[in-house]
């Protein structure tokens, strides 16, 4: 029977197996129906090619090719290819059905999205595009339209319609015919050239634009119109349209549109992980473009074109459809020059007077900003606003005094002055108490000391060190010239101890070197390299606790790679273990069931930061039963979880990761202390056998009252010293049940 492909009706059924139900749209190349899948009674999206396009050998080809590249992609995020094949004369391809609508849909409704879900939506497309292009293949049609949202906000691309692999010439522009959508696509598209991975984070940079600002970058009378656009110009950066952005995002998306691709980002990944820092900290520093802004390098990609080329044809449009617009324009540009010139003027002037009266006052000693309540805040995140924000400095400005106390280590309980004055920089004193918790010690005088001596005292002290280099008339090279906090100041251990090193006389001529990238090489590799280059480790972070040096593989740098700096300069790390590494660069997407809470992987954390998150899971995903066991009955007594959580290592689990907690009635982990941990992970001998516990853990009674009860699963202020220490016992206890709320 003959089909009519432009119409399938409801009810025709191609391979024997998909019975189409219902019209659902169509694209560039094909008709898009809902179907059913008559094997096992599931919907299906089913995308037939278009009867005009069916006799063409090129589309034919196409088609094949985004059936062949689609169906190689497996990710979360990804509209998965279920089926690809050919009823007599009809071509088609199933997809999985996504309930939905597009992103262009979206932004329709809502206009400008708010970048707090624009930036987690666009993470989610970036992670797709990442897994095609280590698949090697490439996009090329990335825009609103071609990205499904579901209704609990999961992306998933599809449509890999013109998608090629990257090691197939790549040509857009063929015969006059335009593939892809020219609001989105790349310069390099628009002038026929080799198209790679960063002309698909070019469309995402100007799909991320109109997410925030409701508008596309580029628009036009006709599509010839606006690739010149693409070619020629930058747009208004996003904050003009929304001046609650910050300044950080516009930087990100003018990096991803660059006209020149050796200034995008180097892959789709970098760009995630920039949008995944800038959530963490929008106030940071985003979108650093090592090459000159928009100038294209010389390539065979981008030098020049063969005569005829697609560069030429679309001057040629562009010229036939200005000309008649060319009189007129000329008419006006006379006043356009003195309005442009007059407001110029306007702004300079604004510009120099509001910098003179900044100047004048700064010079008066009028720089100063209003002090905030910080008790109660830690220390650490309190110093380093005021040092970025208001440029105070430690010793001269700001000055931290730590005493034993029952807040919690390392918050704030007083300051002197007191909240709401006036705080003039320069010349007043802002003096911050900190808790030491119960435990304080004292910073030894090491000035004097070599390097290495006064580094090894300290970190005999449990003091986190961090070498700064001076040049000094006075000390000899590699002598400690000076230490932070001062000697004889009363420091907590754990804490950071800042010692100055001379690095003798200072010299006139002031070298500089390029920073290196250190991310992801161990710690051993990473001081070769920052050596090699003339530079210094300078604050090294845990991601999550500290690490033993053996262990260690860098996370983060700052500054970061190609930023030039002095000579002896230092790079701040942030370093985890190699599985922290992992899990940093490949963080968990997006769960695709609302509400379902996934047991999660806590080996390796300590109890007090699991049951934080325990204690977070909904209400309905907390087992009845959560029980722990110890590794040894010294391990117990050294670590045990009600009075030192915080020592309190997970070593086992009995629930799987991933697994539906809805499912789960109990879990059960094995805890030790952080040496029992690092045993587990280099084995020195064959491990001990465990006893299992045999005790049934409480029956947990509903309460009656309206409040929770207290939860003894966590330590309180009185049990953090007990008295007396709770006698550890030779068999493990069962836990009792954490309330759910």
């Amino acid at each position: 029977m003959k089909v009519n492909k432009r119409n399938l009706a409801s009810g025709t059924v191609l391979g024997g197996r998909y019975s189409v139900v219902r019209t659902l749209g169509q694209g560039g190349m094909a008709h898009v129906y809902m179907a059913e899948d008559l094997h096992n009674k599931s919907y299906v999206a089913l995308k037939v090619m278009r009867d005009e396009l069916s006799d063409d050998p090129e589309f034919i080809r196409r088609f094949a090719t985004e059936a062949r590249a689609a169906a190689s992609l497996d990710h979360p995020n990804i509209v998965a290819v279920l089926d690809y094949g050919q009823d007599k004369d009809v071509r088609y391809i199933v997809q999985e059905y996504v309930e939905g609508k597009t992103l262009k849909d979206l932004i329709r409704e809502q206009g400008a999205l708010d970048y707090h879900l624009a930036i987690p939506l666009m993470v989610q497309i970036g992670l797709a595009l990442e897994h095609a292009h280590k698949r090697g293949v490439i996009h090329r049609d990335m825009k609103p339209q071609n990205v499904m949202i579901t209704s609990d906000m999961v992306a998933k691309v599809t449509d890999f319609g013109i998608a090629r692999t990257t090691n197939a010439n790549t040509i857009t522009l063929t015969g006059g015919v335009a593939f892809g959508s020219v609001h989105y696509f790349s310069p390099e598209q628009a002038r026929g050239s080799h198209v790679t991975e960063r002309s698909d984070l070019y469309s995402l940079g100007i799909m991320l634009y109109e997410m925030l600002t409701g508008e596309l970058p580029f628009d036009g009378d006709s599509s010839v119109a606006v690739a010149i656009k693409q070619l020629q110009e930058m747009p208004d950066p996003p904050s003009r349209y929304n001046p609650k952005l910050p300044r950080s995002l516009d930087n990100i998306v003018f990096k991803t549109i660059q006209k020149s691709p050796g200034n995008r980002y180097a892959s789709a990944r970098a760009f995630v992980d920039e949008l995944d820092a800038f959530l963490r900290n929008p106030q940071g520093r985003y979108g650093v473009i090592a090459g000159s802004r928009n100038k294209v390098e010389a390539s065979s990609s981008f030098g020049g074109q063969t005569k005829g080329s697609n560069f030429e044809k679309i001057h040629e449009l562009e010229s036939s459809i200005h000309k008649s617009r060319r009189t007129r324009t000329r008419d006006t540009s006379v006043v356009v020059i003195i309005i442009v010139v007059t407001v110029a003027v306007v702004v300079a002037g604004l510009y120099w007077l509001i910098n003179s009266i900044k100047k004048s006052n700064a010079q008066n000693g009028e720089d100063f900003f209003v002090l905030e309540d910080y008790t109660g805040e830690n220390i650490e995140i309190v110093a380093n606003q005021l040092i970025n924000e208001h440029g105070l400095e430690i010793e001269k400005d700001l000055f931290i005094e730590w005493k034993t106390n029952d807040v919690t280590k390392g918050n704030i309980y007083d300051q002197e002055p007191k909240p709401k004055q006036k705080f003039f920089v320069g010349k007043d004193k802002l003096k911050l108490m900190v808790s030491a918790g119960n435990e304080i010690s004292y910073v030894p005088d090491v000035i004097g000391e070599t390097k290495e001596n006064a580094s090894n005292l300290l970190e005999s002290m449990n003091y986190n060190v961090l070498i700064k280099y001076q040049s000094s008339e006075t000390y000899a090279e590699n002598i400690v010239i000076n230490s932070l906090p001062r000697p004889g100041s009363a420091l907590p251990p754990g804490e950071k101890v800042t010692i100055y090193v001379s690095e003798g006389p200072s010299d006139a001529t002031e070298l500089t070197t390029e920073v290196p990238y250190i991310v992801g090489y161990t710690w051993e590799a990473a001081m070769q390299i920052l050596s090699d280059a003339n530079l210094n480790i300078g604050e090294a972070t845990g991601i999550d606790g500290s690490v033993a040096e053996k262990d260690r593989i860098i996370i983060k740098q700052s500054p970061a790679e190609g930023v030039m700096v002095r000579i002896n300069s230092e790079v701040a790390v942030t370093y985890g273990t190699s599985k922290q590494y992992d899990e940093y660069m490949n963080p968990t997407e997006a769960t695709t069931s609302k509400g379902v809470t996934k047991m999660p992987n806590l080996v390796g954390k300590t109890w007090d930061v699991a049951y934080n998150q325990i204690t977070n899971w909904s209400a309905d995903s907390i087992p009845d039963n959560i029980k722990v066991t110890y590794i040894s009955a010294a391990s117990k007594a050294e670590a045990y979880h009600m009075t030192n959580p915080e020592k309190a290592y997970i070593l086992s689990q009995s629930v799987s990761p991933d697994t539906n907690l809805k499912s789960v009635n109990e879990i059960l982990f094995m805890l030790g202390t952080y040496a029992d941990y690092q045993e587990m992970l280099n084995p020195t001998e064959p491990p001990t056998t465990t006893t299992e516990p045999t005790t049934t853990p409480p029956t947990t009674e509903t309460p009656t009252t309206t409040e929770p009860p207290t939860d003894p699963t966590l330590p309180t202020d009185s049990s953090i010293n007990p008295e007396p220490e709770p006698e550890p016992e030779p068999e493990p206890e069962p836990d009792p049940t954490p309330e759910g709320g």
